[in-house]
């Protein structure tokens, strides 16, 4: 039977519709680990981590006596104190030096600007729990009457200070001092014994900054270098952060970081320790890190 000589079947490959291909290309490889043709996802860079302690412009008035005119402290103070780091505050007496500590803790509240503890507003913290993660050591530390234990356990109950005697002890042998000292009358210490004293209630609450206010200045040589000495070490040990008022250029030394040079309540310096010492400008400066009495005590006077 002839079938059309040999002609495809209907349904066959003729009557079926003809779809254009592009041409075959290389094979997909899966990319050479560390080939440049791998797209890499970059993840968003992290938030700078907020110094520890900062004043941005501060400014402190105090009303004039009698209808004087107001008296300008602080002038445009701005310095941040990185975690861990430390600071020495120096200058002529009247400076501000002093001044400018309790504003970091609340003691004293600017006139213009803002202090902020690890990027918050200190006026958005409360007081008391501010400074116990901001301890202020004053210059002359207060003990109150009864033993060296009674003075230790000043903090509130509900502040959550551990104030167990082996907690006393352990805090004691911190700052160089003999747990025997926990019955003496808090009278009866010398003047470093008394300092030490003070140092280590504020360490009782774990504070994360550690402010001194002339810790060695009521001091003999001896006692200053102890003291000297211990909050060295307390820093080393604790990872704490540090701002000093001092009068001690070894204390400068010690604690190395930054200088803060206050002259009338405005910054005239604030430079690592050792590129001021190389080069620090003001002769009366100069004086105070060469550890040269004299000219220097103008400068470290408090």
């Amino acid at each position: 039977m002839d079938r059309g000589g040999g002609g495809e079947p209907d349904g066959g490959p003729s009557d079926r519709p003809h779809l254009a291909r592009d041409p075959p290309g290389p094979p997909i490889r899966p990319p050479a680990p560390g080939s440049r043709d791998v797209v890499a996802v970059t993840a968003p860079e992290a938030s700078p981590t907020p110094p520890a302690l900062a004043a941005e412009h501060l400014g402190l008035t105090y009303p004039g006596p009698r209808g004087r005119p107001a008296v300008a402290i602080l002038h445009d103070v701005s310095v941040a104190v990185p975690r861990g780091a430390a600071l020495t505050v120096v200058g002529p007496s009247g400076s501000g030096k002093s001044s400018l500590l309790r504003c970091f803790n609340r003691l004293e509240e600017p006139t213009t600007g803002s202090v902020r503890f690890h990027g918050r507003d200190v006026r958005s913290l409360d007081p008391l729990t501010l400074r116990r993660r901001v301890a202020l050591v004053a210059q002359t530390p207060v003990l109150f009457e009864g033993s060296v234990r009674d003075n230790l356990r000043t903090h509130p109950p509900d502040a959550e200070v551990d104030l167990s005697e082996r907690r006393l002890r352990a805090t004691l042998d911190e700052v160089g001092l003999d747990a025997e000292l926990l019955d003496r009358d808090g009278g009866t210490l010398s003047g470093g014994e008394r300092q030490r004293v003070a140092l280590a209630r504020a360490l009782l609450a774990d504070p994360e900054v550690l402010l001194l206010d002339e810790p060695t200045s009521a001091l003999d040589p001896p006692n200053a270098a102890r003291v000297v000495e211990t909050v060295s070490a307390l820093r080393a040990a604790r990872s704490l952060t540090v701002v000093a008022v001092t009068h001690q250029p070894e204390l400068v030394r010690q604690l190395s970081g930054r200088l803060l040079y206050l002259v009338r309540g405005a910054v005239q310096a604030d430079e690592a320790v050792e590129a001021m010492a190389g080069d620090p400008g003001d002769s009366r400066l100069r004086a105070f890190l060469a550890g040269r009495p004299g000219v220097a005590g103008e400068v470290a006077a408090s």
